[in-house]
């Protein structure tokens, strides 16, 4: 029998699979990073991210997800997990307690984050409460600015 007869015997097409036994879904495209070498080069210096070692702490965040929150839903994508890595300088476990946090907060206020559209925030944006100024800092960056409002009672 020939080596390609033989892999084709051994490897079964979707069409063969009863309804039982569907491949496992394909894994999700990992993490290309898109950062300019300026960007990499700050990301380094202020958050300790080394780009030889971002995909190793990405599968470490994952593992602990997996290990002290086995029932939580939550997406475990490469680029989801680097967002909370980023937010807390890399350390492991306050970037897990920040993605417990933020599923907290989405479970208590359902009103807040279910159907999220820009058109739920224009009347906060048309209160003045939070707004954009309209030059950016010396870096380029945007400055978003935050005024309470005081109801009429103080």
């Amino acid at each position: 029998m020939s080596e390609e007869s033989d892999s084709l015997r051994t490897s079964p097409s979707v069409a063969s699979l009863s309804e039982n036994e569907l491949p496992p879904p394909p894994e999700p495209p990992g993490y290309v990073c898109s950062l300019t070498e300026e960007l990499v080069t700050k990301a380094r210096e202020e958050l300790q991210e080394k780009p030889e070692w971002r995909l190793r702490d990405v599968q470490a965040l994952r593992d602990m997800v997996r290990k002290e929150y086995p029932n939580l839903s939550t997406s475990l994508d490469d680029a989801f997990l680097l967002r909370f890595l980023r937010a807390r300088k890399f350390d492991y476990d306050r970037a897990l307690q920040l993605l417990i946090n933020y599923h907290s907060c989405r479970r208590s206020w359902p009103e807040v984050f279910n159907n999220l559209k820009p058109s739920a925030l224009k009347d906060v944006l048309a209160s003045g409460f939070l707004t954009v100024l309209p030059h950016t800092d010396p870096r380029g960056c945007h400055v978003v600015c935050i005024r309470p409002v005081l109801p009429p009672w103080v």
